[in-house]
């Protein structure tokens, strides 16, 4: 799986940059077809902000964020979001319910 983390307008240390590629290896045991996911930390002020942007097989784009007070909480709190995400999409395409197909009566 493929990740990115990108920091705008602020500088976090680079310990947070390694500890949000950490968090986001960790997604894909929860659905093993991600394909990438992307964290997006931005600072507004004393509001920390963490998006995060799973792209999964047949090509659905999955998204979740957070605002927090800290940095750390902001990531844990958009980690876990998308694990529940995920875990969603996961149980969907397993218990098959997708639309179903219509048969013509006649």
């Amino acid at each position: 799986m493929k990740t990115e983390v990108a920091i705008i307008h602020h500088q976090y240390p680079a310990k947070i940059r390694e500890h949000v590629a950490n968090k986001l290896q960790n997604l894909v045991k929860y659905f093993e077809g991600t394909v990438s996911v992307r964290a997006v930390l931005e600072r507004d002020h004393d509001i920390h902000r963490a998006e995060l942007v799973a792209n999964v097989r047949r090509g659905v784009v999955l998204v979740v964020d957070a605002k927090r007070e800290s940095i750390s909480m902001a990531i844990d709190e958009a980690v876990d979001r998308m694990a529940r995400v995920l875990t969603k999409h996961k149980d969907k395409l397993r218990n098959g319910t997708r639309r179903k197909s219509r048969t013509r009566s006649s």
